[in-house]
């Protein structure tokens, strides 16, 4: 057998893709990789992505009388603002607050109401604001949608604090329950065809490679290499040509990658000569 088919790397780049975009794509590789018995990922640099709230939690469900409303929140590059001072004039830091009143500015609510953001404890009153989200509407009754009637999975009243249970209006104003978790993923899947059944995750993953924490700010690059390799035992092939490589967030979802940004991942590869040889890459 030839070693030329036994490369003890391969590096690879989702700009070289056969099919696919950058979180989830295929490759061709210009021979077929032959008699490897196990593989790791040694070595991967994943942007992050400068969107801070994927598109299928972008979505906000309230309950205006008795009708389920929608409201589309931008996919915008910020998070809960951080206040300034505890004393009025209270100002913060890229603030929500803005953002999440243009989004419900534009829905025409049941009734004509209208709904108004705001902060609890950002009151006239020189107090400290908890920076819980507040939603009060002008006339009629107002909750957010319990998790049984969302039209998907997952939405953004998670994410401005309203527990999955919905919550109720006291005299029309609705307040979240804890605290806004604007950030995107912690983490990142990277899941490969090459290592189907060697793992598996909770929710029941059979192709994970590794799961690399999110290490960088938005905008910037997640570069990870793990402390110890555990060499995952391979499909069972003669060759390995086509490789299928994609990235999931820490709710299993895709993770979104821009058109233009990409991903490198860089495998070591071990053959049943090299059992007892000691790598150091």
């Amino acid at each position: 057998m030839s070693f030329a088919n036994q490369p003890s790397r391969l590096l690879i780049s989702s700009d070289d893709l056969t099919s696919g975009q950058g979180n989830n794509f295929n490759l061709t590789l210009p021979e077929p990789i032959t008699g490897a018995t196990t593989v790791d990922l040694i070595r991967a640099v994943i942007p992050n992505t400068g969107f801070t709230i994927p598109p299928y939690q972008a979505n906000l469900y309230l309950i205006v009388g008795s009708t389920l409303v929608t409201v589309p929140i931008p996919r915008l590059q910020w998070f809960d603002g951080i206040a300034n001072q505890a004393t009025p004039p209270i100002t913060y830091n890229n603030p929500l607050l803005p953002v999440l009143q243009a989004a419900l500015n534009a829905v025409a609510f049941p009734g004509g109401v209208t709904i108004t953001a705001g902060y609890t404890g950002n009151t006239s009153t020189p107090t400290v604001p908890t920076q819980r989200i507040t939603l009060t509407v002008s006339s009629g009754t107002l909750a957010a949608a319990p998790s049984i009637q969302w039209p998907t999975r997952f939405a953004f009243n998670t994410r401005l604090g309203f527990p999955n249970t919905g919550a109720t209006s006291v005299a029309g104003v609705v307040s979240g329950t804890f605290l806004p978790n604007l950030i995107r993923s912690k983490v990142v899947y990277v899941l490969c065809n090459v290592v189907m059944n060697d793992s598996i995750s909770t929710d029941g993953l059979r192709t994970a490679l590794a799961k690399i924490p999110v290490n960088s700010t938005y905008g910037g690059l997640t570069i990870y290499q793990p402390p110890v390799l555990n060499y995952n035992r391979l499909v069972p092939t003669q060759g390995y040509q086509s490789i299928n490589v994609s990235l999931l967030d820490d709710q299993y979802q895709p993770y979104p990658i821009q058109t233009e940004e990409f991903c490198e991942l860089e495998l070591v590869f071990r053959y049943s000569q090299d059992k007892d040889k000691a790598f150091n890459f």
